[in-house]
């Protein structure tokens, strides 16, 4: 089955997902230890996604495919951050926590991480730039 959310499409639902977990705790006045966790959760994933080889990633220097391992352990985290204490004790937290792991798994499953989102280029083309170890005989 093919899925619906393309490379790209991934990618800029990953980004609104970083700001919406480093900002929104903070503006619905959760505790400190929520406000903390997702800004740490969420610079981490804004990094990730910003070095991930996508249409929108900003460096490119991670694979679609550890992209998504990251994103399983992402989903393990959030899943984890479910039973501290300081997320029972808060309800309206609590609420917001699972909405956002909801959505996050949902983007995870429909994700199509197997498509690159990049033209691709045919085999026998040369690079522009190529570099020292790319250069044969049929560069020169």
């Amino acid at each position: 089955m093919k899925k619906p959310i393309t490379p790209k499409m991934h990618g800029i639902i990953d980004y609104a997902l970083s700001g919406i977990q480093m900002f929104v705790p903070s503006i619905l006045g959760f505790n400190r230890k929520i406000v903390r966790s997702y800004l740490d959760l969420g610079s981490g994933f804004l990094g990730i996604n910003a070095l991930t080889d996508t249409p929108v990633g900003i460096r490119r220097r991670i694979s679609m495919r550890d992209h998504q391992r990251a994103d399983a352990a992402f989903l393990a985290t959030l899943t984890l951050l479910t039973f501290t204490k300081a997320m029972e004790k808060d309800k309206r937290a609590l609420a917001f926590h699972m909405a956002l792991l909801a959505v996050s798994f949902s983007h995870y499953m429909l994700t199509d991480y197997d498509h690159t989102g990049l033209p691709e280029r045919p085999v026998n083309e040369v690079p522009i730039h190529p570099t020292p170890l790319q250069v044969t005989a049929d560069t020169i």
